[in-house]
């Protein structure tokens, strides 16, 4: 999503810096609207959706179970319900960033620096977006944890909820149902990907058995991979499983089943723990239909200007707010994790 920039140049009284404040202004919205990896891997991952409110709240319901046959004539109808299931409360972050124009550099034309700024603002800010959201994605895979993490850290502050709406951590063992709730299930696996597709194959198969809070069986096809990107074994090895015609590490002449079913995303802000491999495996349809991964943008970068008096500098304050969450599970799987189910 391309961010609304509004530049404010206030306060000028005289003309000294409306040229290049004007200059800024535009440039700032050309570099904001070229194409760039932070934006891309955003649009693919999450779900993207303004805000005008101070967080969002995202609900769900069970569904009736299936119709029961009757051999008795004039039998009455079973009553079913539904009854609501875990809500999901997103409350919006805000991040600020300024930088200083002096009116030494205004007074000799450097224009290529101050176009360097102002580009670096706008990068900062994708950049801060798109890892903002992928660390809270990424949370349960770090190599130290025992159990599922429910908050994150991000550039030095923490407390970022990153949990499911049903208070687990996005990806754990014991995943509760609505109407039967000793019923449990896990999306979070310690195998490694390993050097063929099997692991692969049956996380996916996991992956389209799992059951809603009806206890329904969702039948979801898993059709992306999520890996770091600092695995490059990981990756290679993924690109021949994924792209070859036949079956990989294998004299057989089997064809390759999984060609052509996976979209292989490389995460640009995610650096996987020193002698670890996570992967995660999405479901393209279930993150859409269970809005499963949620990015809003409450405040789109916001960029003012204006002079500083006591300096004559003029200083350019970027602004935003936006929010992470999750609302459902059942739409990632995440593999070579350092705790959760292990697949004999």
């Amino acid at each position: 999503m391309a961010a609304n920039i509004v530049s404010k140049n206030g306060g000028l009284t005289n003309d000294m810096w409306n040229v290049n404040a004007q200059m800024m202004e535009a440039y700032i919205n050309d570099v904001n609207t070229e194409k760039n990896n932070y934006d891309d891997f955003i649009n693919k991952i999450f779900n993207v959706k303004k805000s005008d409110k101070f967080g969002e709240s995202i609900g769900s319901y069970t569904e009736f179970g299936d119709f029961v046959p009757t051999s008795v004539d004039g039998a009455a109808a079973v009553l079913d319900d539904i009854q609501s299931g875990p809500t999901k409360l997103i409350q919006h972050t805000t991040f600020k960033k300024l930088f200083r124009i002096t009116r030494e550099m205004n007074e000799d034309s450097k224009v290529d620096l101050m176009q360097a700024k102002g580009r670096n603002m706008v990068q900062a800010y994708k950049r801060t977006r798109a890892a903002f959201a992928s660390t809270a994605l990424t949370a349960c895979a770090k190599k130290s944890l025992t159990v599922p993490a429910t908050t994150f850290s991000f550039n030095g502050v923490a407390g970022f909820d990153c949990a499911a709406a049903d208070k687990k951590g996005l990806f754990a063992t014991d995943h509760p149902g609505v109407k039967a709730p000793a019923k449990t299930q896990s999306n979070v696996f310690t195998n490694a990907f390993g050097a063929d597709a099997t692991v692969l194959n049956r996380l996916a198969n996991i992956g389209r058995n799992l059951e809603n809070g009806s206890d329904v069986t969702m039948g979801y096809t898993f059709d992306t991979i999520i890996i770091p990107s600092n695995c490059y074994a990981l990756e290679d090895t993924i690109k021949k499983i994924i792209r070859t015609d036949l079956m990989v590490g294998s004299q057989l002449n089997d064809i390759n089943t999984q060609k052509g079913l996976w979209t292989l995303i490389v995460d640009p802000c995610w650096q996987a723990d020193d002698g670890t491999a996570p992967f995660i495996l999405m479901s393209t349809e279930a993150n859409k239909e269970l809005l499963g991964n949620k990015l809003y943008d409450r405040v789109a970068l916001d960029v003012t200007a204006d002079v500083d008096i006591t300096t004559n500098d003029m200083i350019w304050n970027g602004y935003a707010r936006m929010s992470v969450g999750f609302p459902s599970w059942q739409h990632v799987i995440l593999g070579g994790a350092a705790y959760g189910t292990t697949l004999a």
